[in-house]
């Protein structure tokens, strides 16, 4: 390894360079690089420096992390509901739910669609609210020409394996103001540093991921796994499904960022567009051959450029179908995210959260299936719509 013969693991160039690149290819002035999407969300509440009881508005469906986080540093979160097309925040949901005491409003991106980003930075903005945005999933995505990550005071990505951008953990902070990038990066610079235990962890858990989604391995192995999970009546699907309500944890999603890590974020921003390129096309190709039966997440606006991290279809009998797409060999993942407001005590009932909990499975879209196996899902997934009766 080169970098630790020179000594660069830790610390050196790297991290700055993919920091300055990174904001480059956003279109802000600054970018942090942070230890995992949810400490950013940590260090930007810091660096507002908030008060406590101050008033946060979330979606009511994205990452329960999120609400989670805000109400143990001492926020008083509010939700607004989901819209059903771009499942992101409503943004007349939140015009009926902000007010002038409102300090922070977070706008979740899922799946890599963006959501109403521009009416619902308007709404902040004339509320006096500081916007995150949640781009988690959105790393190229764009809105009039302008990335995801670029609309809010703040913007904060995570770069976890099943990311467009994998540094074995990590993330980035992206803002519009220099001085409180200072201020983030300073706290970053605090957290405590990794070692070679921490490295090799990452390596075996990224290395393990990687093999076990390799189609061979998993046509032989994962799958008829899912299969045999799925005949037992006290399976809980974890291998179906995607978040968990114990995962709700900052336990190792802190620590300093690595030079390392920063190298690796590099050279993958040199070579990701074409990966970003085929996934659109192998979602637009799938999307295109079962729109008249599928309702699909999506946005009605001709300048909205997605990056399907994640291609989003809504059954309302989820659960029969994605049992019998894995008979026919199609594999899907549900509850990625969930109603926030049904995990968390205390808070009202929001039909658009529950109804995308509910209905969303996530079909497999991803840049390495060609075209020919897209057809292929097509077929399945038009072949179980047809004999459920659960589409449009």
């Amino acid at each position: 390894m080169t970098s630790l013969v020179q000594g660069t693991l830790w610390n050196g160039d790297e991290t700055r360079q993919f920091e300055e690149a990174f904001a480059d290819f956003i279109g802000v002035p600054d970018a942090v690089a942070i230890p995992s999407g949810r400490a950013g969300l940590q260090f930007i509440f810091e660096a507002l420096g908030l008060q406590p009881d101050s008033d946060v508005i979330c979606s009511a469906f994205a990452y329960p992390v999120v609400p989670h986080l805000a109400r143990s540093l001492g926020f008083s979160v509010r939700f607004a509901d989901c819209e059903m097309e771009t499942l992101g925040m409503d943004p007349e949901a939140l015009a009926a739910t902000i007010t002038d005491r409102t300090q922070v409003v977070i706008a979740t991106h899922l799946y890599g669609i963006p959501c109403r980003i521009r009416e619902i930075a308007e709404i902040a903005e004339a509320h006096g609210a500081a916007l995150i945005e949640d781009c988690a999933h959105c790393y190229g995505a764009s809105v009039g020409g302008r990335k995801a990550g670029a609309f809010g005071r703040f913007g904060y990505f995570s770069f976890e394996t099943s990311k467009p951008i994998n540094t074995m953990g990590g993330g980035m902070v992206t803002t519009q103001d220099p001085e409180l990038a200072e201020r983030i990066r300073e706290v970053a610079r605090k957290e405590p540093a990794k070692n070679l235990a921490w490295l090799r962890k990452r390596l075996l858990k990224t290395t393990f991921e990687t093999i076990v989604t390799n189609p061979l391995v998993f046509n032989l192995g994962v799958y008829p796994a899912l299969r045999f999970l799925q005949s037992r009546e006290d399976s809980d699907e974890r291998f179906a499904s995607g978040y968990q309500p114990d995962e709700i944890t900052m336990q190792g999603r802190m620590g300093r960022y690595t030079n390392y890590q920063a190298s690796v974020g590099l050279n993958q921003m040199q070579i990701i567009l074409p990966q970003l390129e085929r996934r659109v096309a192998n979602a637009e190709r799938l999307i295109g051959q079962l729109k008249d039966s599928v309702k699909f997440q999506s946005h009605d606006v001709a300048d909205v450029r997605s990056n399907y991290m994640l291609v989003t279809a809504l059954f309302p009998q989820m659960q029969a179908m994605a049992r019998r797409l894995l008979e026919l060999g199609v594999d899907t993942k549900h509850h990625y995210m969930r109603d926030c407001s049904a995990l968390l005590e205390d808070c009202l009932s929001f039909p658009g959260a529950a109804q995308a909990e509910r209905e969303i499975l996530h079909l497999p879209a991803y840049p390495e299936i060609s075209d020919a196996k897209i057809d292929w899902i097509a077929e399945r997934v038009q072949q179980a719509v047809d004999e459920i009766g659960t589409g449009k």
